[in-house]
């Protein structure tokens, strides 16, 4: 057997950015296949850091609508219904919703850098 290995470095624009390839790594994994405004909004919430309650839900999806994920209010619950169904959400009562920690640790940073290993099983 051989196994080949290289290093690379890459640096991106922003965190969200950074956060998006890391989702979506996370996403190849587990096989699914997101749309790219679905992970806008995940990421949104990501750094929303989740909403607890009726008026920061409000302020969450008023923020997505601003910035153009989705066309309405229903899209964007639909979606969020869509991702708490697959797991990646958690939703531990009615109007609480946040990344599952499986996906994106939650941490407070000024700075991201991601480290990961990517290999194939076969």
């Amino acid at each position: 057997m051989i196994i080949k290995s290289f290093s690379d470095k890459i640096l991106l624009s922003n965190k969200k950015d950074a956060l998006r390839v890391h989702l979506y790594l996370k996403f190849i994994q587990y096989g699914i296949q997101p749309f790219e405004n679905d992970i806008d909004i995940l990421i949104e919430l990501y750094c929303f850091g989740g909403y607890k309650g009726r008026g920061k839900q409000e302020e969450f999806i008023n923020l997505c609508l601003e910035k153009s994920y989705k066309k309405s209010r229903q899209s964007i619950r639909n979606i969020l219904s869509k991702y708490t169904n697959l797991g990646i959400l958690d939703k531990p009562k009615n109007l609480y919703l946040s990344i599952n920690e499986k996906y994106i640790p939650i941490v407070n940073f000024d700075k991201l850098v991601l480290q990961h290993i990517v290999s194939h099983a076969e």
